[in-house]
């Protein structure tokens, strides 16, 4: 291999957990499937996701929306919160855990097309800037209130931190993420020793949930249930991106058969929106100050400002690595593939610029807004997958295969297009007409994200139905001749999944997804060329390492055949 594999030993063994380049340590297949090769074991990636599940947004957000809506309305909107994810996580965990395909190259295959998931891309990496922004802004407000230094100085101090931390895969940020848990939990108990030794607490919290009974359920609960919903739709698709790396019975590191479920739940469901939502809440009832940044540093000085640079240090990684893997997918269209840490430094960059808008203060409002473009691509993208593949069996492989490779996905398809615009359009319109009092007002307003993925659905299965799949592939797959699960592609040299390769005409070699998209003035060649042509490619040669490899992996072959 011209790329050093990074994970090996002698060249007649099999590793017992990863085998690829460097690259793959940087990029984690951020624009291929992830193959049987590289894949990581569900407590690993658990530990990845408590950095975000530990966010001080979700210490902060319940705080904010107590004081609009009330505090008993508050925790109902966090147990339906945590109902909802559980269910979308586990959806899209099983999926992508499944097929090694995150978010973007669901969103191709998932009656969206090559061309027409591009613009959801740009969404989702400007939520995760947002978020960015916001966890960025708690930290740089902490180190003002500690040393009264200016914000501005605070701010651009918190990004350039950042900038080295980015640029590693997933294995780093495991291994930070769990190195720096335990300091969070200790900081955590310290936090809550101080909220239940402060004097009265008990007639605090009593006051506050006697004086938030006049007003329960009805407008203020969808108006909580709204603003989590920005939350939600996030966190799911984010869910897909780190459990496309999840180790299953199919790969060279076996995985646990309730992993899909733990990863699911534990992180954000009840992790982020149960128990750290309700410790913001006691943080909020002692200082009266929503911002973690602050309270923090109220509650316990010194040791609180340490404590939120770490929280800080744990979510952020994770907002960058998403971001990053949501710009490298839609550059990717436009054959500009700088490598997915390029992106993460600019995901820092921006983001540090955004943290002067007041991201945090008008935090509520924009996940509300949010959540209607999230809502809707959840909607086309889930209706897709259990309605019109899993229930009616459209699409290749009776629907369980996702066409997502530029030589053979379409375009555009409009069976989820059509939706996700008209659903995000009608979805807009309640969302700003019930905010300025028009169309029934705040009970428009708030529901405006649930009547978006209503509609959403409704279209995709209606239009599904009358594709019958025809739009999902140009053409029929060139098929893959031998038995191999995986192989190094010719052109860069990876160990990629024998599903992502096709036989190019330009190349006159079967190569690679992202060798593919990478390929400039090919004038799309393969659209044009006859499949007997095709099929006249040779397949790659075999190596002796990766020979042994596929030996053992046969029996374990992936379900997600063609």
């Amino acid at each position: 291999m011209q790329n050093n594999l990074s994970v090996r030993k002698e060249e007649s063994e099999i590793p017992q957990y990863r085998i690829g380049s460097k690259t793959a340590e940087k990029e984690d297949y951020a624009l291929s499937p992830v193959p049987a090769t590289w894949r990581y074991s569900w407590s690993s990636l658990i530990f990845s996701m408590l950095g975000g599940g530990t966010a001080a947004v979700f210490l902060a957000l319940p705080a904010q929306l107590a004081g609009e809506f009330g505090l008993i309305n508050v925790l109902l909107g966090m147990f339906v919160a945590m109902v909802i994810q559980t269910l979308l996580n586990y959806t899209l965990v099983k999926t992508a855990s499944r097929t090694g395909l995150g978010s973007a190259f669901m969103s191709r295959g998932l009656a969206l097309g090559f061309a027409g998931s591009a613009w959801t891309q740009i969404v989702y990496g400007a939520s995760w800037l947002i978020f960015f922004a916001t966890e960025g802004q708690i930290l740089g407000d902490s180190l003002t209130a500690a040393f009264g230094i200016p914000h501005w100085v605070s701010y651009c101090f918190v990004g350039a931190a950042f900038i080295p931390l980015v640029l590693y895969g997933i294995g780093f940020m495991a291994r930070f993420q769990k190195w720096t848990f335990y300091v969070y939990i200790l900081g955590m108990i310290a936090l809550l020793w101080q909220v239940f030794t402060t004097p009265h607490i008990g007639s605090i919290i009593a006051n506050e949930i006697s004086s938030s009974q006049t007003n329960i359920g009805g407008i203020p609960l969808l108006g909580v249930i709204a603003a989590y919903i920005g939350l939600i739709g996030n966190v799911a698709l984010g869910h897909a991106d780190i459990s496309r790396l999840a180790a299953t019975d199919k790969s060279l590191l076996k995985g646990g058969k309730n992993g899909a479920l733990w990863l699911s739940l534990i992180p954000y469901s009840l992790g982020a929106y149960i128990v750290f939502g309700c410790f913001g809440l006691l943080f909020w009832l002692v200082t009266r100050d929503t911002n973690p940044g602050s309270n923090f540093v109220k509650l316990l000085g010194i040791i609180g400002l340490l404590l939120i640079i770490v929280t800080q240090l744990r979510i952020n990684l994770l907002n960058a690595y998403s971001g990053s893997i949501a710009l490298s997918n839609f550059f990717s269209r436009f054959k500009f593939i700088p490598g997915r840490s390029t992106w993460a430094i600019v995901m820092v960059v921006v983001g540090t610029i955004m943290m002067f808008g007041d991201i945090l203060g008008n935090l509520g409002q924009v996940l509300t807004f949010l959540g209607v473009f999230l809502t809707s691509w959840l909607g086309v993208i889930l209706a897709d997958l259990l309605i019109n593949r899993k229930l009616f069996g459209f699409g290749p492989n009776h629907g369980r295969f996702i066409e997502y490779r530029r030589a053979l996905v379409k375009n555009w398809n409009y069976v989820g297009i059509v939706p996700l615009i008209g659903s995000t359009i009608i979805g807009s319109i309640l969302l700003f007409g019930g905010a300025t009092g028009k169309f029934g007002g705040h009970t428009t307003q708030y529901l405006a994200s649930a009547i978006t993925f209503v509609l959403a659905v409704i279209g995709t299965v209606l239009l599904g139905l009358k594709d019958r799949g025809k739009n999902y592939s140009q053409r029929e797959p060139v098929k893959w001749t031998r038995d191999d699960i995986v192989v190094e592609c010719p052109i860069d040299h990876e160990v990629v999944s024998t599903e992502d390769m096709v036989p190019c005409p330009y190349h006159k070699k079967w190569i690679c997804s992202t060798d593919c998209m990478a390929t400039r003035n090919c004038g799309e060649l393969c659209t044009s060329v006859d499949q007997k042509s095709l099929s006249k490619i040779l397949l790659p040669e075999r190596t002796p390492y990766l020979k042994k490899v596929n030996e053992q992996l046969k029996k374990d072959s992936f379900t997600n055949k063609r």
